[in-house]
């Protein structure tokens, strides 16, 4: 392939190096993105799209790529629209390039007989080994060859990339989520991934990828239950749910069984495949106690969907408060108010609290206690972002001057240690003026959101060797907010909630694979929203004059509302996690 026929405009960091640049789109990989399990029964070709007679060449063209979304077959549906020769050479096995906004226009002068189109847009992401999302943000433009054969065009040269249109992909693909478990072994971790739609069996295809193990940047912060060796057979039964038998597990307990089941079932479930759900070890029941048939309820314990209900809290200049009724609010007491507080957070269990105490040129502290106990100063330092909890109150974090992120670990005593987390990845960024503005812990405790120069990151919260935290590596995510972001948060789906300084787009979604990034209703939203928070009813944001609310239970809400309580108030919403 040549540099006439490839050619990548990095817009952002680079994404191959300048002696690969003529070969980018050759999509380095060997694996499928679709997960079809050898035990599940062929995938169906109905409705996809084919050659249609007499299509004149630039619409030829444009379904070609629609039928590039569809994989089956070495993406047999694509080679129908390439000469022989062009489909012998074509290498199709690597990585699905994402493309949006694709532009199709012909290039130099065409015959009767052939014409060259130039196709650019903006790659803005990949999909590799097991469905698993990778964005980019990068330019895209190369030419394709159309030749007639027999009075009809076809593709005669062409890159070896499969290239696919935005729409296409999200028609052909859905996004699932695996669930692996935490270091801890008690909470269950969404991996998402892009599964094919147009195949028989879902469920083999999602047992298929959780005996694969978890995508790679999230390995460092679960676990699976399943050994390396593990084999699968997944069978519908026909409308009495679904019947796995695995094999390899002799050596499990019956606690890991038991989180071996609920990775099975809450992924089989979370995709809308329907139970009962029997499963099998090497012959027999998976676990004694609760036999071979599992529902739900059996692992209702780690619901990954459940929402602790949380108590609203704000901040308003400086005090901490209960959002007690739509017509006022409640001072806390003790300790909790006896100094000006910057910024505050307190436990999914309620009882702890951490509050960032100092203004103006004041040195900032760190405390930490119980509601109705005494503090401890855990940290000093010029800044401190607002802390952050993991999925319990053991472990808390926040980042020091910018820089250092530091985990605090609570004793059984109060007492509260404090941990240096190796941030190498984040030097990485070749950035001597990076700085981390805003840290916040997903609530599995798992992955954290970091906001540096105002851009969006998401990372892995990983144990070294030596079992000392670090950071595992950052995925820029949200490219579209650019580094206007100046608040951030998790959603309970495990989405992010991103504010900006940006007047257009105040709020945005994003993705936590970073598939998608959407702006937000913002009537009645000025930037800049320097906080956010979500329920899953909620969402709210502080704009510029006050703490705003919007109904995210319907799809008809669009317009923020001020949350009576604190009218007129610029608060800032807390919630506990």
């Amino acid at each position: 392939m040549t540099t006439r026929h490839a050619r990548l405009k990095a817009t952002t960091a680079t994404v191959c190096s300048a002696a690969l640049l003529s070969a980018c789109t050759t999509l380095p990989g060997d694996s499928s993105p679709e997960a079809v399990s050898s035990y599940s029964t062929t995938p169906a070709m109905e409705e996809v799209i084919q050659p249609t007679k007499g299509n004149p060449s630039d619409l030829m063209l444009r379904d070609f790529f629609a039928a590039s979304a569809h994989p089956l077959a070495d993406h047999e549906a694509a080679r129908r629209f390439l000469t022989e020769e062009a489909s012998s050479k074509w290498q199709a096995q690597g990585e699905v390039f994402v493309l949006d906004k694709m532009e199709i226009a012909s290039e130099g002068g065409a015959s009767e007989n052939k014409i060259t189109y130039k196709v650019r847009g903006s790659l803005i992401g990949k999909v590799g080994e097991g469905g698993a999302y990778t964005p980019l943000f990068t330019g895209y433009e190369t030419m394709y060859d159309l030749v007639k054969v027999d009075g009809e065009w076809r593709v005669d040269q062409l890159p070896n990339a499969v290239i696919v249109d935005r729409s296409d992909f999200t028609a052909a693909y859905q996004p699932r989520n695996l669930y692996f478990v935490d270091k801890q072994g008690s909470t269950l971790v969404p991996d998402r991934r892009w599964i094919y739609t147009r195949q028989q069996s879902v469920a083999a295809s999602l047992v298929s990828l959780l005996i694969t193990g978890p995508r790679t940047n999230l390995s460092g912060g679960v676990r699976s239950m399943l050994p390396a060796k593990t084999t699968a057979q997944t069978r519908n039964l026909e409308g009495r749910g679904v019947s796995v038998e695995l094999t390899g597990l002799t050596n499990l307990s019956s606690a890991e069984r038991e989180l071996l089941a609920a990775q099975l079932v809450w992924t089989l479930a979370a995709a809308e495949v329907r139970g009962p759900y029997e499963l099998k070890a090497d012959g027999v029941a998976l676990s004694e106690s609760v036999g071979e048939t599992w529902e739900v309820d059996d692992v209702s314990r780690f619901d990954p969907r459940a929402v602790a209900t949380t108590t609203l809290r704000a901040l308003i200049d400086g005090n901490l408060v209960d959002v007690t009724s739509d017509n006022g609010t409640e001072e806390l007491p003790g300790w909790l108010n006896e100094q000006y507080n910057e910024s505050a957070s307190f436990t999914p269990q309620g009882g702890v609290f951490a509050l960032v105490t100092g203004r103006g040129d004041e040195k900032r502290k760190l405390l930490v206690g119980e509601e109705n106990g005494a503090p401890q100063t855990a940290l000093e330092a010029d800044s401190i972002t607002r802390p952050a909890w993991g999925s319990s109150s053991q472990f808390l974090y926040a980042v020091v001057d910018g820089r250092d992120v530091v985990r605090l670990d609570r004793r059984d005593a109060g007492a509260v240690q404090r941990t240096e987390v190796d941030t190498s990845e984040v030097t990485q960024l070749d950035d001597q003026g990076a700085r981390i503005s805003v840290f916040r812990v997903s609530r599995d405790g798992v992955r954290a959101v970091l906001l540096i120069n105002g851009r969006v990151y998401v990372s892995v919260l990983e144990s070294s060797d030596s079992g000392a935290p670090k950071l595992g590596p950052l995925t820029q995510v949200g490219q579209q907010i650019g580094d206007t972001a100046i608040s951030a948060d998790w959603t309970p789906e495990g989405s992010l909630l991103v504010g900006t300084r940006a007047a257009d787009t105040p709020l945005w979604t994003v993705a936590v694979d970073g598939s998608s990034t959407a702006q937000m209703p913002s009537r009645n939203l000025s930037a800049p929203v320097v906080a956010v928070a979500a329920t899953a009813d909620q969402m709210f944001a502080t704009d510029a004059r006050a703490l705003m609310q919007l109904d995210n239970s319907t799809t008809d809400a669009s317009f923020w509302r001020e949350v009576p309580s604190v009218r007129g108030q610029r608060a800032a919403p807390i919630l506990g996690y």
